[in-house]
């Protein structure tokens, strides 16, 4: 019986992936490398290096949201998410060889305020369902 509950949990969240758009795929992503950072933050506060999250959210950032970005319509603003996002991959892997918790501080930071930025930009439906799932 727990394989089947635990399939149909796995189903009903690939069938709601593919319900998303655009953008609530980018918040999507966002969401699971700031999951993925805070989880390597705890691990190098326990005494870890938490390799296995700081390389899920390397992967997240390189083969989500920098594989996304549109050089055509997205011009400067696409060229400037580009470096963002360089730069993130770049103190990601410098606070995991330096177990750096600011520096994982700081990539928490402007991914933050990058997703919060893609919040607005989402219907406002969106938005109450996310503020729904938050209280």
């Amino acid at each position: 019986m727990k394989k089947s509950a635990a399939a149909y949990a796995k189903n009903d969240t690939h069938t709601a992936v593919h319900s998303f758009g655009p953008g609530e795929l980018i918040v999507l992503i966002y969401d699971r490398t700031l999951d993925h950072l805070k989880i390597a933050r705890l691990a190098i506060e326990n005494g870890g290096n938490g390799i296995e999250p700081f390389t899920k959210a390397h992967d997240l950032i390189n083969q989500g949201l920098l594989a996304c970005l549109d050089y055509d319509q997205g011009k400067d603003v696409a060229q400037n998410l580009k470096m963002i996002y360089e730069w993130s991959l770049k103190e990601i892997l410098s606070a995991r060889l330096s177990r750096s918790i600011a520096k994982v501080d700081n990539v928490v930071k402007i991914l933050t305020e990058l997703r919060d930025g893609w919040m607005q930009l989402l219907p406002e439906q969106t938005n109450q369902v996310e503020l729904a799932k938050t209280n």
